[in-house]
């Protein structure tokens, strides 16, 4: 089963999934391990973001199953 890594902002107090078409679309994995692997590594670089930018926007980081990822 495929996962997908997928980014979510926070706007307005509401947690909104990142748009493909602005470059934050689901990135596929084969495998939950990869998948977490790589959310990891995304929630570390934005914590270093978070030091210097206070400011920045919230996100969040999820794996989610394809079948789970809802269709467009």
């Amino acid at each position: 089963m495929k996962f997908f890594l997928v980014v979510f902002f926070l706007f307005d107090g509401q947690w909104v999934q990142g748009d493909a078409r602005k470059g934050w679309g689901p990135v596929p994995y084969e495998t939950q391990a990869a998948c977490l692997t790589s959310k990891a590594r995304a929630e570390a670089i934005y914590a270093d973001l978070r030091k210097v930018n206070r400011r920045a926007v919230k996100k969040r980081f999820e794996c989610i199953s394809k079948s789970a990822i809802p269709a467009k």
